[in-house]
């Protein structure tokens, strides 16, 4: 983990509300693993904490965000342009547990799909994708997954299934008759809650990236704590222990 200046290189809106960041490090950033995050400082002085987003792209010189405007950090961070300087602390937390499986499926809905970006493309042709969204003008969000398995919903029915992605994944299991397989996941509460209810019967192991507001990124202010089954502590930190959990050692 270091806290490393960086320059902004690009500043992209993807689509309405959307942005791509990409930023040059000053200095390396270590070996990055496919579901961790980094604390961004936003340039001026309007916003006093940084703010944790998923980290989209990332090598030892650059590291890309996608990002949705949902609030004062993300407005002001929408503004900035080429050549602003910042700060990146990372990579924090715990990401995916990969091994040797032939096969996943990757569920992915709306700005989740930058918490998952590494990590179909570290995964290749082992991942079966599956995208939701609101509509086919988000799918813009997608464009740069190439190569993989990517099916489609669309809650207005403009692309793809007409409805949420979680009954998508559903529906295609029962009409392909495909097995089960661990799946890796990133989106809205909700979804978690609806992907535990598909697989309350089978058990399938699934790992999910919780996404929460945090003070520090690093568990000292324990701030950003979630509910697990662990008798002993219950408690975790999202940005220490997480931010990626086994779907059924948490609480919802």
């Amino acid at each position: 983990m270091y806290d490393i200046e960086a320059t902004v290189v690009q500043n992209k809106n993807i689509v309405s509300g959307y942005y791509l960041l990409k930023m040059h490090l000053l200095k390396p950033m270590g070996k990055i693993q496919p579901g961790q995050f980094v604390m961004i400082r936003i340039p001026g002085n309007e916003v006093f904490l940084r703010r944790p987003f998923s980290i989209y792209e990332g090598n030892k010189d650059t590291i890309s965000i996608m990002y949705r405007v949902a609030g004062k950090g993300t407005e002001i961070l929408s503004k900035v342009k080429k050549n602003i300087q910042t700060s990146i602390l990372g990579p924090l937390g715990n990401g995916f547990h990969l091994n040797d499986t032939d096969n996943y499926h990757v569920v992915a809905g709306g700005i989740g799909i930058a918490g998952v970006n590494m990590l179909i493309k570290r995964l290749g042709k082992r991942a079966s994708v599956f995208f939701g969204c609101n509509s086919k003008d988000e799918l813009q969000l997608i464009k740069d997954i190439k190569g993989s398995d990517v099916k489609i919903a669309t809650l207005d029915g403009s692309e793809g299934y007409k409805g949420n992605v979680v009954d998508l994944l559903e529906n295609y299991l029962i009409s392909t008759k495909t097995e089960m397989v661990e799946t890796l996941v990133c989106g809205p509460k909700g979804m978690y809650e609806g992907l535990r209810g598909l697989f309350e019967k089978t058990g399938t192991p699934c790992q999910v990236l919780v996404e929460e507001r945090m003070a520090c990124g690093f568990g000292l202010c324990f701030g950003c704590v979630i509910r697990t089954t662990d008798d002993k502590e219950p408690y975790k930190r999202i940005c220490k222990e997480g931010p990626v959990f086994d779907l059924w050692k948490i609480s919802l």
